[in-house]
């Protein structure tokens, strides 16, 4: 009898009741929503950084495209009378050859300015714009998924 006074005791025992202090399991809630935070800021890192890449080859094309655009300088009006003068289509035939070449060939050509800044210094300036693609952004909400870039790279030169 003794033993059933007994089981009988245990089975009317209180259940056991967790106190506000315990910490059990929050680590279970806490990883999976660290994991995707982290995921999240890894996403906007690969984004921005490769953007800032292709910026800097937009920048690298337009300034090969100034210094190519050197090749428009009419050398037979220089021999023959000594007047510097750029022709201003092949300039631009010579910018969009090297754009369409380069490793940015979808890149458009907004503009290419070639004035006298000084009575023998020359300035070329050559204007690309681009646009590119984030690639992790088109999974989350809004708008852009892609972004504008618009560079100006100088060239000076002394004829």
């Amino acid at each position: 009898m003794l033993q059933l006074a007994h089981s009988h005791k245990r089975a009317h025992r209180r259940p056991y009741k967790r106190t506000l202090r315990c910490s059990c399991g929050t680590v279970l809630l806490m990883f999976p929503a660290s994991v995707i935070v982290i995921l999240v800021l890894a996403a906007i890192v690969v984004d921005f950084g490769l953007i800032r890449v292709q910026t800097q080859q937009l920048k690298d094309v337009a300034a090969s495209a100034a210094n190519d655009a050197l090749g428009a300088l009419d050398v037979d009006a220089l021999r023959s009378t000594g007047i510097i003068t750029f022709n201003h289509n092949t300039a631009h035939k010579l910018v969009n050859n090297t754009v369409r070449s380069g490793p940015l060939p979808d890149s458009n050509v907004k503009s290419v300015r070639i004035t006298q800044t000084g009575e023998e210094l020359w300035e070329i300036a050559v204007t690309l714009e681009s646009s590119f693609k984030f690639v992790f952004a088109p999974a989350l909400p809004g708008r852009h998924h892609t972004h504008r870039v618009t560079v100006t790279e100088r060239v000076l030169t002394v004829l």
